[in-house]
């Protein structure tokens, strides 16, 4: 049987005029190949026709100007779970899927949703024992107190940022492509690159006591001595990667879809799977010592003694989440955070707005089987 053709849909967005309330107005979807161009207005009826192990890319293009797009994230939003293995892909403005291979109808359908920024990448680390750290584009700003509720916005970053790692304690190690850099305590208000990973990177994890652990694919590398600078590659992964979490210390945990792998000693260097997430999991941060968080819309789960138990659902659509499953999660969706530190309490609490404009909208496209 042939491999299908790939489909190409164009995401172009009107940089100069977009607001929340014309979003629907100032983004318009097109597919190459003859597909369909949505109406200007209604991307929630824009619908792709997709087939069995298809792959899809996104693209994002301004209308006109020079504001770049960054996708921010896309996922499943509701309806039968068309699409796995959705990533960032080679570029900012990138993201790409692949159609599952299983049984469909022709009349299944699936609303994803499609989170476009124009300031940069977004996102968080941290903890609720010393407080969360976000950034936005060059920009990174840390939160040491609940009780004071403010900000701190250190020194740009010297590159636009695609993730981020670590706690307020030690800093916040940062990534682009295969760069990286620390700044070992938020004192020093400096940022030091250190020597670049072996692949670009897709996602980051650590803290700078002990360093940075970084995948790409099914590869992962970590490095546990920023002056000696040299990254040490492990046995690959089980599977294709979408997330990271860990440290050095008690080594990295990785998933797909619901599936969860760790590596407790890099001197045996061997994978063991976990058990299985209770949902496709979106984000997932803890260590193995302290327990993992994950989130999938606004479900949130923790891990303990083994088992997932779900905690009250966050407020909106997380786009991110920090934090372990002893002292609770962190959350956000563009510029609003919210904490969960005692369970008993089962409460979730809002924190000031981050100290940035995130000029973040999300827009709901669909995906439909084609009849056979």
């Amino acid at each position: 049987m042939s491999k299908p053709t790939p489909i190409n849909i164009t995401v172009t967005v009107d940089t100069e005029n977009i607001t929340e309330e014309n979003k629907n107005y100032a983004v318009v979807f097109s597919q190459g190949l003859g597909g369909p161009i949505e109406q200007p207005g209604h991307p929630e009826n824009y619908t792709s026709q997709v087939e069995k192990n298809q792959e899809i890319t996104w693209t994002a293009v301004p209308l006109s100007g020079n504001t770049e797009v960054f996708f921010q994230d896309v996922k499943h939003k509701s309806g039968k779970e068309i699409m796995q293995t959705i990533k960032r892909g080679n570029g900012h403005n990138v993201y790409t899927a692949k159609i599952r291979n299983g049984n469909f109808n022709p009349t299944d359908e699936e609303k994803y949703s499609i989170t476009i920024g124009l300031s940069g990448y977004e996102g968080i680390a941290g903890s609720n024992e010393n407080g969360p750290m976000v950034y936005l584009g060059k920009t990174v700003a840390y939160m040491d107190s609940y009780q004071k509720d403010v900000w701190h916005v250190v020194n740009d970053a010297p590159f636009e940022i695609e993730g981020i790692a670590g706690y307020n304690t030690n800093g916040a190690i940062i990534y682009s492509g295969n760069r990286v850099a620390y700044m070992n305590g938020f004192g020093s208000n400096r940022w030091t690159e250190i020597n670049p990973a072996p692949f670009p990177i897709q996602g980051i994890t650590g803290e700078n006591s002990r360093g940075a652990i970084v995948y790409n694919g099914s590869r992962v590398a970590y490095i546990d001595n920023y002056n000696q600078g040299i990254w040490v590659e492990v046995a690959n992964a089980p599977f294709d990667i979408e997330g990271i979490t860990g440290d050095n210390y008690s080594g990295p945990i990785v998933y797909a879809g619901n599936k969860i792998a760790m590596m407790n000693s890099y001197n045996t260097n061997v994978w063991d799977t976990a058990l299985e997430a209770p949902v496709a999991i979106e984000g997932i941060s803890g260590t193995y010592a302290n327990g993992t968080v994950i989130y999938a819309g606004n479900e949130v789960f923790r891990s303990s003694g083994g088992l997932w138990f779900q905690v009250a659902n966050a407020p909106f659509d997380i786009e991110g989440i920090a934090g372990n499953s002893v002292r609770g999660p962190i959350v956000f969706s563009g510029p609003q955070l919210q904490y969960m530190s005692n369970y008993n309490e089962n409460a979730w609490h809002a924190v000031t707005a981050m100290p940035f404009s995130t000029r973040s909208f999300v827009i709901d496209p669909r995906l439909k089987m084609k009849q056979e």
